[in-house]
């Protein structure tokens, strides 16, 4: 601030940089679907006339894209080519993708593959089970808050209560929008302590139950996650043993892997 009170140069550009920031990663959460002009105002809290000012430069800058007949907003194509540079913080993750077809190839499931990104998850890998029933609550590249969704809830569970706690309070927002409670997921995040595996039931899309793992790193808390969904009807107590099993399995390869 100078001494008028008024921002300054500086000051006003991060400024700039974080609401972009924020909105892209707004969009992201939306997959693909898109995000209308509404909606980020609304989660952003930044005045609908500022968003669209900084969405416009965002889709000049094909960094975003706008769906002529819907309006809606989608990721562009300058971020999938600076992706192409950018080096992967998973281990060459087409070794990873082997161990991710086994599972759902032994459960006829739905298995995802989610990193940590700050306090969000972001899904990396996605296959497809055999199971004629699909269960995507996930689209590759997506994001949500670290604690929604079984891969995000081990997560969350991993870290230690003091950061949880802090997670859970700057993603309060987030959680509220989604229409979750902060106590609803610290409970579900200290009972996969005790279970060793996170189990989502029906937060994120109504009868579809998920069952998480968080992947040991030797670089300190988990930044991975494994996890299958399917249909709460096939998630009964007579596969739950199996299940648990394979995702264990899973995890342990993949950590493996990570590590050599």
């Amino acid at each position: 601030m100078d001494h008028a009170g008024e921002p300054t140069e500086a000051s006003a550009g991060a400024q700039s940089v974080e609401r972009a920031m924020e909105l892209l990663r707004l969009v992201a959460m939306h997959g693909h679907t898109g995000a209308r002009l509404l909606d980020l105002a609304s989660r952003s809290g930044v005045a609908r006339p500022t968003v669209h000012r900084i969405l416009k430069r965002l889709c000049a800058e094909r960094a975003l894209a706008q769906e002529p007949s819907t309006k809606r907003y989608f990721l562009g194509p300058l971020l999938y080519e600076f992706g192409l540079a950018t080096p992967s913080p998973v281990k060459r993750i087409d070794r990873l993708r082997p161990v991710l077809k086994r599972l759902a190839d032994a459960t006829d499931d739905t298995a995802y593959l989610t990193m940590r990104s700050g306090d969000e998850v972001v899904c990396v890998a996605i296959e497809e089970g055999a199971f004629p029933i699909r269960a995507r609550t996930f689209e590759l590249g997506a994001r949500r808050p670290l604690g929604i969704g079984a891969a995000g809830l081990a997560l969350l569970a991993a870290l230690p209560r003091a950061e949880l706690s802090e997670v859970l309070e700057r993603n309060e927002a987030a959680l509220t929008r989604s229409g979750l409670d902060g106590s609803i997921i610290e409970r579900r995040a200290e009972q996969a302590r005790v279970d060793g595996y996170a189990v989502s039931n029906g937060l994120i899309t109504p009868g579809v139950t998920g069952i998480g793992f968080a992947i040991p790193s030797a670089a300190g808390y988990p930044y991975l996650a494994i996890s299958i969904a399917a249909i709460s009807s096939r998630m009964q107590e007579d596969r739950i043993g199996m299940l648990v099993k394979q995702c264990r399995l899973a995890a342990r390869q993949i950590g493996a892997l990570e590590a050599s």
